[in-house]
């Protein structure tokens, strides 16, 4: 793990200071749960690791790749035209 240092307006830190004590989780915590969201919404976590997660959970079905195999053939036709 990286340890930075940061400025934050006085606003923030009071508000990172009292989440931190009604949860009673680190400040780090607080501040690395606001970077996790932040990089999820705008799409800057791996997304190869969230792929293969979501593929544990729900792993495609036979009829899934009968559908794939038949678009990749009609768009080769598609293509052709």
């Amino acid at each position: 793990m990286k340890k930075i240092a940061i400025s934050l307006p006085d606003r923030q830190a009071n508000a990172i200071e009292r989440m931190r004590r009604q949860q009673r989780i680190p400040r780090s915590r607080v501040i690395q749960n606001a970077i996790a969201r932040y990089l999820a919404e705008e799409g800057y976590l791996d997304d190869a690791r969230r792929y293969e997660q979501g593929y544990r959970k729900r792993p495609e079905r036979q009829e899934a790749k009968a559908f794939a195999h038949a678009a990749v053939g009609v768009l080769a036709i598609e293509e052709r035209k």
